[in-house]
């Protein structure tokens, strides 16, 4: 498994802990009212650390530098608040180009049981939900992409998995992706896979242009919650994929030729195009 640590991060807590673990103190900033155009929904979040490090984003860039002063004014100040940024704001000087209004909530009480009660459920794949600022913030499981396959592509994939913060199980018999990769499952035969990684926030992809690992990885797909089930191939070997698998469930859930249709020919476009689609169902649900 793939785990992301970059830059932007949308979940936040997991930093936030790692910062109370050092013995620093910091603040839980929650985007809990909007009006107007928000760059970001209610329920976006940034963690601040006392010694100015920060992760997350609530206004898309254009007020992160004065949300960072004040969560440590606030950390200083030992007082959780609400402050309104950009329309009908005390703060003149900060405006948003969009013409948003913004109530955050500046966290700097919280209970650091409550904060892994919610990370814990979390990391094991389980929705959670804390209330900061009489707002409740709902905890999703981290999206899942189960990989199965060979080839660059797979390669591609994985790597823009991480840069969504989405977990990724990746299974394949070849050397190349073991090589390239981090805790790569061997597929040896398609009795390797395991199809208890695919939860209700789980999309699986298979990446052969030999098709005969197949047949009882979508079957296993077709049988769980899987949000997305997504094969590579031409839309001749689709259809006889969509043949082999009638009466072993909903084969109209398999997406194929795999991706959204953007004329991808290379593997990084390829492998973008299946991100994009796993996106738009991810964030359908």
């Amino acid at each position: 498994m793939i785990i992301a640590h970059p830059t932007y991060q949308d979940y936040v807590l997991d930093t936030y802990l790692g910062w109370r673990e050092e013995g620093r103190r910091c603040a839980l900033l929650t985007l809990i009212a909007t009006t107007g155009g928000s760059p970001r929904p209610v329920g976006s979040q940034m963690a601040v650390c006392e010694d100015g490090r920060h992760v997350g984003m609530i206004t898309g860039g254009c007020a992160e530098a004065a949300l960072v002063h004040d969560a440590i004014a606030a950390i200083d100040q030992g007082s959780d608040y609400i402050e309104r940024y950009g329309e009908g704001s005390r703060f003149k000087d900060i405006t948003l180009p969009c013409g948003a209004g913004l109530d955050i909530h500046f966290a700097v009480t919280l209970d650091d049981d409550e904060v892994r009660r919610v990370a814990s459920s979390r990391a094991a794949r389980q929705p959670a939900q804390m209330t900061v600022g009489g707002f409740v913030r709902h905890y999703r499981p981290a999206g899942r992409i189960v990989i199965v396959g060979q080839g660059p592509i797979v390669i591609m994939l994985a790597k823009l998995a991480v840069m969504a913060e989405m977990e990724t199980v990746i299974y394949s018999p070849d050397v190349m992706v073991a090589d390239r990769l981090t805790n790569v499952r061997t597929l040896r035969d398609d009795s390797d896979f395991n199809a208890d990684v695919l939860d209700a926030d789980s999309a699986l992809v298979t990446l052969f242009h030999d098709h005969a690992f197949e047949p009882l990885i979508l079957k296993a797909a077709l049988n769980s919650p899987a949000f997305y089930i997504g094969a590579l191939g031409s839309k001749r070997a689709h259809q006889a994929r969509l043949e082999s698998l009638n009466g072993h469930g909903d084969v109209a859930r398999i997406h194929g030729p795999v991706g959204l249709d953007i004329g991808a020919k290379t593997p990084p476009e390829i492998a973008m195009s299946i991100m994009a689609q796993i996106i738009e169902h991810w964030r359908r649900k």
